[in-house]
């Protein structure tokens, strides 16, 4: 059996097979390297056929070659701290792949650094004074950075110690110009900054734009349940939907291009599966083929859906 969708004739939407794979983790919680517990930001390396996995309480980034049984540590993982060989509570990662670096949100230590992937390079820290939620890279190799303490994100250029703000920036809350807590981040080639909160709440921010668009108003029902963490986890893929991870309801949502009403496209309990594919899905990650990675946080597992083109 597949998924697949029909709310739209011209096929400018992803569908996914039914069945799903372990490619990360699946053994349980732990520090083991065969094991993640607490990914909180997730990034495919299409290229070097690695995922590499923020993992939060053990205060590294591990990296999973493609058909592994366990990551090898690529960043940290010598104890939380603040020396350039430690990581502290690191939120999420991407890669530079121009330089050869990973850029990690290390929010314990309220800094962004670069990690080289080769080893004979030592890290280098490149924005301090900043708790990231949220790290990614755009096509000109700046880095955006969302953060907590002021609701913002911002953009750093190259060689940039101060950032400028392109998001929110305005004390949280829910209008157009504001954010309220944002978490992941997502650039596209038109340099669109797409925001996610950890409520479920996003927005689009056209470039130069004072205020967003919101696509997608927050999935948490009021009042808030506790614990009020759910880290919606989010992706976007080439047609620009947006796709994002709702903890609360386990199962994977999609707002279509230009859109703001929301699809079901997989559910943790559906009956058409042979297995339950996941009980509290978090972080979200698409590669550039189109398979979805999906971080479940109960399993400690990352589980991969095939594209399928059919």
């Amino acid at each position: 059996m597949e998924l697949s969708f029909t709310s739209m004739s011209n096929n400018n939407y992803l569908k996914w097979k039914l069945n799903f794979s372990i490619v990360a983790g699946g053994n349980g919680y732990g520090d083991n390297l065969n094991q993640v517990s607490l990914a909180r930001g997730i990034c495919i390396d299409d290229d070097e056929q690695t995922i590499y996995v923020a993992q939060y309480n053990s205060d590294r980034i591990v990296g999973w070659k493609f058909g592994e049984e366990s990551g090898k540590i690529v960043a940290g993982g010598n104890g939380p701290g603040d020396d350039l060989n430690q990581l502290q509570d690191p939120s999420d990662v991407t890669v530079d792949k121009k330089y050869d670096l990973l850029i990690i949100c290390d929010q314990g230590n309220k800094r962004v650094v670069q990690w080289p992937r080769q080893t004979q390079i030592d890290p280098k820290i490149i924005i301090q004074n900043i708790k990231c939620n949220g790290v990614t890279i755009d096509n000109n190799e700046d880095i955006y950075v969302s953060e907590g303490e002021t609701h913002s994100v911002k953009q750093f250029k190259q060689g940039e110690a101060e950032g400028t703000t392109v998001a929110g920036g305005n004390g949280y809350g829910d209008n157009p110009n504001q954010l309220h807590d944002p978490c992941y981040i997502y650039v596209d080639k038109q340099y669109s900054i797409y925001v996610s909160n950890k409520y479920g709440r996003v927005t689009k921010w056209i470039k130069n734009a004072e205020e967003g668009i919101i696509i997608a108003k927050k999935l948490i029902p009021d009042p808030i349940p506790q614990p009020s963490f759910y880290s919606f986890g989010m992706a976007v893929d080439h047609f620009g939907n947006l796709y994002m991870s709702d903890t609360h309801q386990r199962r994977i949502v999609r707002w279509l291009k230009e859109s703001t009403e929301c699809y079901t496209v997989m559910n943790g309990d559906s009956d058409e599966r042979p297995l339950e594919p996941f009980n509290t899905p978090a972080a979200i990650s698409l590669d550039h083929e189109g398979n979805l990675y999906v971080f479940d946080n109960q399993k400690n597992q990352i589980i991969k859906f095939d594209i399928d083109l059919n």
